[in-house]
Formats: C-alpha cells, structure tokens, sequence
C-alpha cells in the first residue's frame, strides 16, 4: 500500500480522520505519516495533541489527506496550494474533508473535476479562488473523480474508504470500514 500523508492544522476535526488513521494502520497496516504547514506540535479542536508533525513537503507518491478544522475557514488560513498542486503532479491523489476543501478550492484543484463538500454555499463563500461550482455534487458521502477526493465533514466513513483504496488497499478491504461503521445506522 502506498503511503498515507495526513495534513493537519491547530484545531483539525479529529474525527474527520479517525477511521482512516486508526482503522488504516491498526487493521490494514496503512503507512500513516502526519504533517503540518509548519511541522511541530498540533492540537485538535477536541484537545487531542499530537507531539510531533513533519514540515510538509510534496510526497513523491502516496495519497495526500487535507483533514478539516476551522483554521482553513479564517484569513490566516495556511497557504499549502503549491504542495497541493506539485503533490498531484507527481502523481498522488489529493484528498480533503470538510473544511480542508478550502484548501484543495483555493490550489485550484476542485474547478475541473467533481467534487463535495459541506454544502452548495460553503466553498463559494470561503474561497475567493473557487471556480468549481459547475462540478459540485451535494451528497453526503465522499466523491471520487480522477486523483481527487472529497468529502462533507459527516462523512469520515465513506472518506476513509476512499483514501485506502486510493493508497492501493483492496476495495473489498476498505469497505469494510465503511460498512462496519455504517452498521449503526441500519434498522
């Protein structure tokens, strides 16, 4: 499987990446590395710290997660478009869950291919550089298209699938973290 890089920020949704960092390396033993803008230590809006995160640099393969948290939302949002954009042109997928589709929006990497988020409204509003309003898709579960994926922040399950898959996990594997989460909402 290919490695795993997962951008956080001061404040990131924990929740948004649980499935996929603890079921990814716990059961299927997903090479999960965790960067930041800036490298050093992170905290999530929930108080979960996290130590230690590397300075983030374009992997030269692998999946590149961007995972949500209001620090995209504000005007001293981290700038990490070129990373984006040179991480896909080596050849990773990109993938972003709620408030980290601002990121993906303002790199210019959601104006040609299909793509969710946390709503219509949501990327327009946020992102002065979005230009994919065309190719939005509103569902509650993540999108794939091409080396692209996206996801609506209540949507971790569906993401995680996606990420896994993308990163070289059997499809039949990763689904069972979908279904084994999806378990709950079944009558």
């Amino acid at each position: 499987m290919k490695p795993i890089t997962i951008i956080l920020t001061d404040g990131y949704s924990d929740w948004e990446i649980a499935p996929l960092a603890g079921a990814g390396r716990a059961f299927f033993g997903a090479d999960i590395r965790f960067a930041s803008p800036r490298g050093g230590a992170v905290t999530s809006v929930a108080g979960l710290p996290i130590s230690d995160t590397i300075a983030l640099t374009p992997p030269d393969d692998g999946v590149v997660v961007v995972c949500g948290g209001s620090a995209w939302e504000g005007a001293t949002a981290p700038d990490i478009s070129d990373a984006l954009r040179q991480s896909l042109e080596k050849g990773c997928v990109v993938a972003a869950i709620c408030g980290g589709t601002v990121a993906l929006a303002n790199a210019g990497l959601l104006d040609q291919v299909r793509h969710t988020s946390n709503g219509a409204d949501y990327l327009p509003g946020l992102s002065k550089a979005y230009r994919g309003t065309s190719n939005y898709v509103d569902q509650p579960q993540a999108l794939r298209d091409g080396q692209i994926i996206t996801a609506p922040a209540p949507a971790p399950a569906s993401f995680a699938f996606e990420v896994l898959a993308a990163a070289g996990l059997p499809e039949d594997a990763a689904r069972q973290i979908k279904d084994m989460l999806g378990q709950e909402h079944q009558r």
